[in-house]
């Protein structure tokens, strides 16, 4: 029980994406730059427009057997060097990202089918943004890479997911805030318009920084090396995805 315990737990981090607190920093800063009219049909739909309150549901499915299917979901696969192929690598965020944005466009979707799209939709987009969420095809996104944070066990991906995160105790709406603080306008906009291809990209070469370090027991050396990319990335995810939703909600 246990060797299935520690199996199923490794499995687990590599589908989270942002932790809890990342993923809510990243609907919060959506909500923020959804349209008044996107704000309203979204409202419609799920009886509230809280992004933040709904991003975590797509990680908190992942122990429903009939969610089983979900579970490449939450990443995809570029390696160093390459560029997105449909199919040919693990991992089907990039479809179904697609797939979710068609059901919540068709007005013939069912109500159902299209809360569980919005959902994945706000999650998914953050995940993307995640930089060791477009896996490099050797090491699970970083799952693999053992090291410490501050002489705790972890691993590279987690370390991403949430611990540099955490390290700075604040709520994801202080976080929120934190990030708005410097709001450049014409970033945004620019930001707002752009697709897919574009963030996972970014994501593939932006890992590389990930894997910066020379010792096994990382501390305030590596957080501060690598806040402003991990700032930079919850930012976009929140943006790109106002955008992507202004557009689905017109």
């Amino acid at each position: 029980m246990a060797k299935i315990l520690i199996i199923y737990t490794l499995f687990s981090s590599f589908i989270l994406g942002w932790g809890k607190t990342g993923h809510r920093i990243v609907g919060k800063v959506a909500e923020t730059y959804l349209t008044q009219n996107a704000k309203k049909q979204i409202k419609k739909l799920m009886g509230h427009h809280d992004l933040s309150r709904m991003s975590n549901w797509a990680d908190e499915i992942k122990s429903d057997p009939n969610w089983k299917i979900a579970n490449d979901w939450h990443w995809c696969t570029i390696p160093d060097g390459k560029l997105y192929e449909k199919d040919k690598y693990s991992g089907k965020a990039v479809e179904k990202v697609n797939d979710f944005i068609s059901v919540l466009k068709n007005k013939k979707s069912k109500k159902e089918d299209k809360q569980i799209a919005l959902k994945f939709l706000i999650h998914l987009i953050g995940d993307l943004h995640q930089p060791m969420h477009v896996g490099n095809g050797i090491d699970r996104g970083g799952n693999d890479i053992k090291l410490k944070w501050f002489n705790a066990p972890t691993n590279l991906h987690r370390i991403w997911d949430s611990d540099l995160i955490n390290l700075q105790e604040l709520s994801y709406s202080e976080y929120s805030e934190y990030l708005l603080l410097n709001e450049d306008r014409g970033k945004i906009r620019k930001w707002q318009g752009d697709d897919i291809l574009t963030y996972i990209h970014e994501s593939r070469d932006m890992r590389t920084q990930c894997y910066d370090f020379s010792v096994d027991n990382l501390k305030w050396e590596y957080f501060y090396k690598h806040k402003e990319l991990l700032e930079k990335r919850l930012l976009q995810g929140g943006v790109r995805l106002s955008g992507e939703l202004n557009r689905i909600f017109k």
